[in-house]
């Protein structure tokens, strides 16, 4: 974190478990294990992606409101007419000194800002094959998907991912790439 000054932009390749499909079945079909023999809590979700990490001076609500000045220059109003004001975290605590950290029960997470022109590359892996996660056979156990960041008011939203250190396999910041080994491998 020495070397994060301010916004700064990082490259993230991590494995995840899939959060698309739920365990059980809804309003009485049977679960997905009991209809198809698949356990939806083994796939494995497989992404890398860009993002930026603040070292302290940018903070969530900064990046929205920055988010919501560049859309209303873009659409040519000086300034926006919305502010953004932020709420506290729902868990996990700020580690002090910077807002790329946050400590949960003991375990530390990496808190990436998911910006609208960079795409993660996602790849799902079900006993260590590739996996089509959106296959219509799968729609009967499919999470609605989530709105995020319509509280903000912007076109395009910040998207917030906390991670997990155990689930970052490598990240690539200032040029530089650390190949992260988990406890469990």
């Amino acid at each position: 974190m020495a070397e994060v000054k301010g916004a700064t932009f990082i490259s993230l390749r991590t494995v995840t478990k899939q959060t698309s499909l739920n365990k059980g079945g809804t309003k009485g079909t049977p679960g997905m294990f009991e209809s198809i023999s698949i356990n939806p809590d083994t796939i494995k979700k497989y992404s890398n992606m860009v993002g930026l990490i603040s070292g302290g001076g940018v903070s969530y609500q900064d990046f929205v409101n920055n988010r919501l000045n560049k859309e209303a220059k873009d659409a040519g109003k000086d300034k926006s007419q919305l502010t953004f004001e932020s709420g506290p975290r729902k868990w996990g605590t700020k580690v002090e000194g910077t807002n790329a950290l946050v400590e949960h029960k003991g375990k530390n997470y990496l808190v990436l800002y998911c910006l609208a022109n960079n795409k993660p590359i996602v790849e799902h892996k079900y006993n260590s094959k590739v996996f089509n996660i959106n296959e219509s056979r799968f729609d009967t156990w499919r999470k609605p998907e989530r709105n995020e960041g319509d509280n903000q008011g912007t076109e395009k939203p910040i998207v917030v991912r906390d991670y997990n250190f155990e689930s970052i396999r490598e990240i690539t910041l200032n040029k530089t790439t650390y190949k992260i080994v988990p406890d469990n491998a």
